[in-house]
């Protein structure tokens, strides 16, 4: 083939390769929401562009399973995911990849791999992980969608997505943010054991952005709430659970870390600013939080039965009336 003809030829599967990349709609992050399920406990934001080093590094602590997804993530931009929590069932994640694909060579690839399945649907095919239950579609080659068991709902939803209800601040929050976690409500086995110690938790709303830096990343986060009476007495009692929280993740130079920390109620809402984490605690404390929510909920607690004592014996005829009446008392 002459040089000519090669180049040709790769020029052709450029202008092949990035029509099939602009295809894909331009959605915000908000709206990207709308392909994953409308009842999750929690959904994400992610810019990869900005974290990739961070991406690499959680990947290759799970394992070397897990390289061929970092392969892929290689390939991405930005990801929305959604986490949902059940009493009694295991997480279920759902997640829409925006990057490059190339789904004529991933799928040759796969198919190379007995570990790897591929099913058709009437949504559009996908490849299913044997190892890890991964479900893994690509229908177009700008975005890749995954899940651990609703691929189909993904695949039949991309193209038009279905808008998720957020705040404006949090949609606008995920544009400006390199990674945002939003929940739509506290997810009921919290409210049950808030509510099994006498509490309430005045909370509607609650996202999290975490903006890159220098060495780390640097935490804010906003609460609804529905009163303005609400919101002060939520600020208190979140300075005191923060400080609490940071110790239970033996996080080192709490008290200077929480120097810069602001925690004020502006109208109906709470304003978290300040924190700073660094590249490696960003991602075991996302872990440890969601472990946290999906924990059981604290049983009631039933008081222990208070032992009946036997009956004493009765007095013997010769035992004095004062001095029963002393050991009586």
């Amino acid at each position: 083939m002459s040089s000519r003809l090669r180049s040709g030829s790769a020029a052709a599967l450029a202008v092949l390769f990035l029509a099939a990349c602009a295809s894909v709609p331009r959605r915000s992050p908000s709206e990207w929401l709308g392909v994953l399920p409308e009842d999750a406990t929690m959904y994400v934001s992610f810019s990869v562009a900005g974290s990739a080093d961070l991406v690499r590094r959680a990947l290759k602590d799970a394992g070397p399973d897990f390289q061929d997804v970092g392969s892929l993530m290689d390939r991405t931009q930005r990801l929305v995911a959604a986490v949902t929590l059940a009493k009694g069932a295991p997480a279920r994640f759902d997640v829409a990849a925006l990057g490059s694909y190339p789904s004529g060579i991933i799928g040759l690839r796969l198919r190379g791999n007995k570990e790897w399945t591929e099913t058709g649907t009437a949504s559009g095919k996908y490849w299913q992980w044997s190892k890890a239950g991964l479900q893994m579609g690509i229908p177009n080659d700008g975005i890749l969608l995954a899940s651990n068991g609703g691929i189909e709902h993904l695949l039949s939803r991309w193209v038009s997505p279905i808008a998720l209800t957020i705040p404006p601040d949090a949609a606008q929050d995920m544009l400006k943010s390199d990674f945002v976690l939003y929940m739509p409500e506290l997810p009921g086995n919290l409210t049950e054991s808030a509510a099994q110690k006498g509490m309430s938790l005045p909370i509607l709303e609650v996202w999290l952005n975490a903006v890159k830096g220098k060495d780390g990343y640097e935490l804010s986060g906003t609460v609804n709430t529905r009163t303005e009476r609400e919101a002060k007495v939520l600020a208190l009692a979140l300075r005191l659970g923060l400080v609490a929280w940071m110790r239970s993740q033996s996080m080192p130079d709490a008290g200077d870390r929480l120097r810069p920390v602001t925690i004020q109620p502006v109208g109906l809402q709470v304003k978290l600013a300040g924190l700073h984490v660094t590249n490696d605690e960003i991602i075991p404390l996302f872990l440890s939080f969601v472990k946290g929510l999906n924990a059981p909920s604290v049983p009631a607690v039933v008081p222990a039965p208070v032992p009946v004592p036997e009956p004493a014996p009765p007095p013997s005829p010769s035992t004095d009336s004062t001095s029963g009446a002393s050991e009586a008392e």
